[in-house]
């Protein structure tokens, strides 16, 4: 969810609002107990993170647009005493769990775009952007550690930033009826050495088209379909079986 506020002067538009982000964790994970049945390690956790967003927008002649926005990063910091379940094996150790900390930064973002009437019928339009992908991979793990002092680490995942780009048309063949089309692409945050099954990402290209018709005059229907090419996305993730 979000607010916003909007100033417009002349030829200058400038917003600013407010998100919020919920965020919910639930992972499982199999542990290693020597016996023919693994045990089970639980975390579960929901919380909220807040941030801003904030965009300019400038029309130097009727037809003409161009705009840039920006997203702040959010904070997601979960955490949880994780629940330990044992078939067989010995490990007790493991049965006082001492609470995990897990903070989480959604990456920022900016964007800029342009928007370009060719005649009262066609019009173009284009953006570029980028995502800060690297300090998502950046995961700040805490453990409470002797007289409830938190340890904290820094967990690197090696996600790298992204670039995004994308190119649209829009057709309107009558007073009330108009379509449009594009195409974008969003490079990949993490090469296929670093790709992992619980987030297995990629590059993507999106093809999109629709339709619009105007009910009346301030009602205006609109309908579209969207197809994404995520690649093949090759997983290639081991673990050491002996501990």
């Amino acid at each position: 969810p979000s607010s916003a506020v909007k100033f417009s002067l002349g030829l200058l538009s400038v917003g600013a609002g407010l998100n919020a982000m919920y965020g919910y964790l639930k992972t499982d994970m199999a542990v290693n107990n020597n016996s023919p049945v693994d045990g089970q390690l639980s975390l579960k956790d929901e919380t909220w993170g807040f941030g801003a967003n904030v965009g300019v927008m400038i029309e130097p002649r009727e037809g003409t647009r161009f705009g840039i926005t920006y997203l702040s990063p959010l904070d997601l910091d979960f955490k949880d005493r994780p629940e330990v379940s044992v078939f067989g094996g010995n490990l007790g150790s493991l049965l006082a769990t001492p609470e995990l900390k897990l903070g989480v930064k959604v990456p920022q973002s900016v964007m800029v775009g342009c928007y370009q009437d060719l005649s009262s019928k066609w019009a173009v339009m284009a953006d570029v952007g980028w995502q800060q992908w690297s300090q998502f991979g950046e995961v700040q793990v805490g453990v409470e550690g002797a007289g409830g002092v938190p340890r904290i680490v820094t967990a690197n995942l090696n996600y790298q930033d992204t670039w995004h780009g994308a190119l649209g048309a829009r057709y309107r063949a009558s007073e009330k009826w108009q379509f449009m089309g594009g195409v974008a692409f969003d490079s990949s945050s993490v090469d296929s050495a670093n790709r992992t099954v619980p987030l297995p990402m990629s590059q993507a290209w999106r093809f999109g088209v629709g339709a619009g018709y105007q009910l009346r005059q301030a009602i205006h229907v609109n309908a579209a379909y969207e197809f994404l090419w995520a690649g093949n996305m090759a997983v290639t993730q081991g673990s050491d079986n002996s501990s």
